[in-house]
């Protein structure tokens, strides 16, 4: 710890399903060194994506701000992105944290433009979307460097458009997530040289598709025989017509499963260079003084709901709710599980207030849930969390969805609306939109997402109040 202020560690990856981890239930993949780390952390149960698409979600992590206040509503270069930069202003995260003095370090995806150094990270620029990181010339150079080549083999396609997996046949140092751990490492190492606190961000591409593991990790799962997910067979006949964008041309398990095994090797993969980045904070001294954060952009689906893949287009659970597991600079005796809700602009504050940013500049559209860490009494904090959709690529469609007690409101513009008692109906299978029982419930809920609208600024609010009448 440099002047009084801790190192902070933020380790993000992409579309991950909470249901992996340990932490969250998982029993199939593996991730010891999370599960380590799980034990030393706050676990957040409740914690929400701003948006469950990259770019909107990325852009919130760095503003503070729900997709429709900072206007990256779509993946960059897409319809309904009022900006394909994120623009420079001074209420950036990077910016804010200058102002305190911060080492600011970045590797990994970005999705936001550019690149990380344009808004004063140190680091690198990997720009656009990136194929899983495997297109980048820093890359390639690396594995040169290393006179290394990486083999991709066994190809598999077809159980949704564009989709696709393969198996990593060169060493496990070929791989990007290694590449990405080395890059952290570096400029980490270059950051505790000095007297001032660092912040970095590593950011994975995994497990996002495309789903590439090498054989050391695809030999945990080969064998098994993975159950389908408990939603997998939705019969419902009153779900919104706009999920259909997202389904696959097949309802058979066994097209998914190879995929799904694909999936968790790349994300043991993940867990084994976050092992190694943990043990270097160790071995240097590190990581007592570091708080370190790790959790996910959004989730991802793998077939729920009757074949449903990717992310957007639907509100479900597997890819709205998001892993969020706190280290605090002083590690905890035993996991802590916190259930009250937050989300991805509360990450944004809370990082400001651990760098000792004033209170009254920290909060834009969330808050910081440092007390809620601290385990500090807080009578006030929201009931409910709110996470918003505004489509993908080149379909633009909005849709909001609040989360409040065991239940799940989410309001699908012009399409059937979704009403889920997840106490009773966990895996959401039954949409009581037109329940009469449930009526005294949904009318509250329409009104606390229209509050929550107003509150902040969302500019749907008319529209929502005309369509719910």
């Amino acid at each position: 710890m440099s002047n009084n202020k801790p190192n902070i560690l933020f380790i993000l990856t992409d579309q991950h399903r909470v249901d992996t981890l340990k932490a969250y239930g998982g029993k199939t993949c593996k991730t010891p060194n999370i599960d380590l780390l799980t034990e030393e952390s706050v676990v957040f149960n409740g914690a929400y994506a701003s948006c469950p698409v990259c770019t909107p979600a990325r852009a919130s992590l760095q503003t503070g701000l729900y997709p429709h206040n900072h206007e990256m509503r779509n993946n960059t270069y897409e319809p309904g992105c009022k900006f394909n930069e994120l623009p420079n202003s001074p209420e950036l995260l990077s910016n804010k944290l200058k102002k305190q003095h911060y080492s600011l370090g970045y590797t990994g995806k970005w999705h936001l433009g550019f690149g990380p150094t344009e808004v004063g990270y140190d680091g690198d620029d990997f720009p656009g979307h990136g194929a899983g990181g495997h297109d980048y010339v820093q890359y390639h150079d690396y594995l040169k460097e290393k006179g290394q080549e990486v083999k991709l083999e066994n190809k598999i396609t077809g159980h949704y458009k564009g989709h696709w997996a393969a198996e990593v046949v060169s060493p496990v140092e070929t791989t990007v997530e290694y590449f990405l751990t080395d890059r952290a490492i570096h400029y980490i190492d270059q950051f505790r040289q000095k007297s001032n606190p660092f912040y970095f961000q590593l950011n994975f591409w995994g497990p996002h598709e495309p789903y590439i593991a090498p054989t050391k990790y695809l030999d945990l799962y080969r064998n098994l025989e993975i159950e389908p997910w408990p939603n997998f067979y939705d019969k419902s006949t009153n779900k919104p017509t706009i999920h259909k964008v997202k389904r696959s041309g097949t309802t058979e398990w066994k097209k998914f499963e190879p995929y799904i095994k694909h999936y968790y090797a790349n994300v043991s993969l993940i867990d084994e260079q976050i092992g190694r980045l943990l043990n270097y904070l160790k071995e240097h001294g590190l990581y007592e003084d570091t708080i370190i954060i790790f959790s996910a952009d959004h989730g991802e689906s793998l077939g729920i709901h009757g074949g449903l893949c990717d992310k957007n287009f639907f509100m479900y659970e597997e890819t709205c709710r998001i892993p969020l597991i706190v280290k605090p600079a002083k590690k905890l005796e035993q996991t802590r599980y916190e259930d009250r809700f937050v989300g991805t602009c509360d990450i944004y504050s809370s990082i400001l207030d651990w760098s000792g940013v004033p209170e009254e500049e920290i909060n834009r559209d969330g808050r910081s849930f440092v007390p809620l860490v601290n385990n500090e009494n807080v009578n006030d904090w929201p009931d409910h969390v709110v996470t918003e959709g505004n489509g993908l690529a080149e379909i633009l469609y909005t849709q909001r969805m609040i989360r409040h007690g065991h239940m799940k409101y989410v309001f699908n513009c012009g399409d059937t609306d979704e009403l889920y008692d997840l106490q009773n109906d966990p895996y959401e299978l039954i949409n009581e939109i037109e329940n009469l029982a449930y009526k005294d419930t949904l009318q509250p809920l329409r009104e606390l997402l229209a509050d929550w609208m107003e509150k902040h600024n969302d500019r749907v609010l008319e529209q929502y109040k005309d369509l719910c009448r």
